[in-house]
């Protein structure tokens, strides 16, 4: 009797001994899966990592004169005329008020708008990073790379102009545009586009031409 009462002890012992590892391998096993070694630091710098490089843009070249502040208007007429593949008689310079200049262009559809070129005189390349950086997250903006692929250029959604961003320099030049409807003509879509295609053929001739 007495050898097996003990017998079955040790079998009791046993399968106690086996549940036990079993579940033991589980919690470890569950809790693995759950948080691997090292999971939230990776993701954390992954993250990190992907912020500072959204506006990291190689540069082509140096645009001090550029983004510098100066009397003199950005672009000649004949700059602007060869910029939008115009004439120069379709060009003329209106106003320049401490180097913000605006010319009256006549599009080959016979119809006139007027283009400003000005620098924005922010003085922080902090800014012109947040402005990169807000105009990217907001699907509702348009921000493209230049043709050179050193600068962003951001469009306001609803007032149209176009703002040249270098996170490299602290001061964005604005490219604007304004149509007079003096004779109760309004714009076709094809002539809005054109419209708003110069706006990116000026952003890019100027990029191009102060190119050191």
């Amino acid at each position: 009797m007495m050898m097996k009462t003990k017998h079955i002890s040790t079998i009791v012992l046993v399968v106690l001994s086996l549940t036990s590892c079993g579940n033991s391998e589980k919690k470890e096993k569950t809790d693995s899966e759950a948080v691997p070694v090292g999971m939230h630091e990776a993701k954390t710098e992954t993250v990190k990592a992907s912020e500072q490089n959204d506006i990291d843009l190689k540069q082509r070249g140096d645009y001090t004169q550029l983004y510098a502040e100066s009397e003199d208007c950005k672009l000649t007429i004949s700059q602007l005329a060869k910029a939008l593949g115009y004439n120069d008689n379709q060009v003329e310079e209106q106003s320049n008020y401490q180097g913000s200049c605006w010319y009256k262009v006549t599009h080959p559809d016979n119809f006139t708008v007027n283009y400003g070129i000005s620098l924005e005189k922010w003085g922080d390349k902090a800014i012109v990073e947040d402005q990169i950086k807000s105009g990217l997250k907001n699907d509702l903006i348009d921000v493209q790379v230049s043709e050179s692929g050193d600068t962003y250029l951001k469009r306001h959604p609803v007032q149209g102009f176009v703002l040249l961003l270098n996170s490299n320099y602290g001061n964005p030049i604005k490219i604007s545009n304004s149509y007079l409807n003096t004779n109760g003509h309004k714009l076709t879509e094809a002539q809005k586009e054109e419209r708003k295609q110069n706006t990116y053929k000026i952003a890019n001739y100027l990029i191009n031409a102060y190119k050191n």
